[in-house]
């Protein structure tokens, strides 16, 4: 994949975006993994949420996005949704680890 400098066409632009696009999405997958990992141990459903863990990963985030040039303003929202997306899939999937939710066929 050539570099934004390295870019000559239009097709070149576009084609390391999808290649980004194509990273993220599996970073994404790979940081649900994660999450559900954790799932083994949290003792109860409750303790999944972690509102504290929350509250100090998000001005983490939004320091990573100054230091990348990003504005905080963008990123911090989009961390917020992907934290909370990630939140209710831990909680299906430790009702499916406890046998309190049918799983999906991927589970």
């Amino acid at each position: 994949m050539k570099t934004p400098e390295q870019c000559s066409s239009l097709d070149d632009v576009r084609r390391g975006i999808d290649a980004m696009d194509e990273q993220i999405i599996r970073a994404l997958g790979r940081r649900l993994a994660y999450v559900k990992a954790a799932a083994q141990f949290k003792p109860t459903e409750q303790s999944i949420a972690a509102p504290e863990r929350v509250a100090a990963m998000l001005p983490q985030r939004q320091q990573w996005a100054r230091e990348a040039g990003l504005d905080p303003m963008f990123a911090v929202p989009l961390f917020a949704q992907i934290i909370h997306w990630n939140i209710a899939q831990q909680v299906r999937h430790w009702r499916i680890c406890h046998g309190l939710e049918q799983g999906a066929q991927d589970e």
